[in-house]
């Protein structure tokens, strides 16, 4: 099929219909209920078959400058792709599997003291969580009345940090002397002071 032929059909089946709606919509009250929806059979018909032509044959590269439209594709009719002769599929060798990445556990934060805090108190010890997708994060200590530094973790957010230290994000952010699009920001390794 020629290439004049391919844009077309392109034409038929994905420009004319909306202009084509559109002067038919403008038309509507000039001509008959009749007239209006014999032309948009027609108009919608003539779409529809050109898809249809189009899905039956293969143009091949189609090109509009140095965009290229249509790719060519492979029939059904044509039988299955086979991998090229002499690959290992052909040799009659065993295939190795792909292989499958696996997850590791990332360490849980363990809050560090405060220099402020007093040499009395510790910080409650942490269970190490079993190898998940998901890390669960682990029960803080509740801070102390000076304050205590906490160091970002991947997957944080602003929001569940000051919800699990149960303060304010208003608060946090002026402890922090941070706006709200640098709360949005967190770098990993990032140390935050919670009030």
């Amino acid at each position: 099929m020629s290439q004049t032929v391919v844009y077309l059909l392109l034409f038929v089946a994905l420009v004319l219909p909306v202009p084509g709606a559109l002067v038919l919509r403008f038309i509507a009250g000039r001509a008959s209920d009749r007239a209006t929806l014999i032309a948009a059979a027609t108009l919608f018909t003539a779409a529809i078959l050109s898809v249809l032509v189009l899905a039956r044959v293969d143009p091949g590269p189609l090109r509009l400058g140095t965009l290229t439209i249509l790719l060519p594709g492979t029939r059904s009719s044509q039988g299955p792709v086979l991998p090229p002769a002499g690959s290992p599929a052909d040799s009659g060798a065993p295939v190795a599997p792909p292989s499958i990445p696996t997850l590791t556990p990332r360490p849980s934060a363990t809050p560090r003291p405060s220099p402020t805090a007093s040499a009395t108190s510790t910080p409650e010890p942490t269970a190490t969580a079993e190898p998940t997708a998901t890390p669960e994060p682990t029960a803080t200590p509740e801070p102390p009345a000076g304050g205590q530094r906490y160091t970002v973790q991947a997957g944080d957010t602003f929001r569940a940090i000051a919800e699990r230290f149960g303060v304010s994000v208003a608060d946090l952010l002026e402890a922090n002397n941070l706006t709200p699009a640098q709360a949005d920001s967190l770098r990993v390794g990032q140390e935050l002071v919670i009030p």
